[in-house]
């Protein structure tokens, strides 16, 4: 009987450590995805930012016109003209506050949902830099309103529109990647529902 006991006695033991085992166990591995879950989200949180890519121009645009009375246009004339400085900055914006990401820990997935698309902005200043006219032909507020809207829409299309999408886009997957490394490092998997999946798996997997 005795014997029996102490079989019986191990036996619980034995159970019980398996238990106490199991449970610290799967406490610890709780506690470590709690932590990973921590640490991408901040780094998905500094991820949150505008991503920008830059270029400055600048130009000189002239204009100029001629009024005279019919008949007499090879004789006289009143010509004006005007020259204006256009500076412009051109940016290529992915503004990731708007990138819709979910964390599961539970699963230890990260799905990248949508990333908002590209945008092109440019910011011109205009200064007139030389103004000549005469008294029958005088630029009013509409001419040089007009005039300046030219020149803005001039420098707009001399805008290398697709260099400036190329570097927000290397910057873009250079962001994504810092979070493609993070996952992989954790040993998280990414579900990547947008069209930069294949790119990014290439890179990084």
């Amino acid at each position: 009987m005795t014997n029996l006991k102490k079989i019986i006695l191990v036996v619980v033991a034995f159970l019980f450590g398996g238990l106490l085992t199991y449970f610290v166990m799967k406490q610890f591995k709780t506690e470590n995805t709690s932590e990973q879950s921590h640490v991408i989200a901040y780094q998905i949180e500094r991820m949150n930012k505008m991503i920008v890519a830059e270029q400055a121009y600048s130009d000189v645009y002239n204009h100029t016109s001629k009024k005279s009375l019919p008949g007499f246009e090879n004789i006289y004339s009143a010509d004006k003209k005007v020259t204006l400085l256009v500076n412009a900055k051109a940016q290529a914006t992915y503004d990731l506050k708007k990138m819709d990401v979910e964390l599961d820990s539970v699963n230890k997935k990260i799905i990248i949902k949508s990333i908002p698309p590209v945008e092109i902005k440019v910011y011109p200043d205009v200064s007139f830099y030389d103004m000549d006219q005469s008294v029958f032909n005088k630029f009013d507020k509409d001419d040089l309103n007009g005039i300046k809207k030219r020149a803005i829409e001039h420098v707009e299309k001399t805008i290398n529109q697709t260099k400036l999408k190329q570097e927000a886009h290397q910057q873009l997957i250079q962001n994504l990647g810092d979070l493609y490394f993070l996952a992989k490092t954790y040993g998280w998997t990414i579900e990547d529902k947008t069209g930069y999946a294949n790119e990014l798996n290439k890179l990084y997997n």
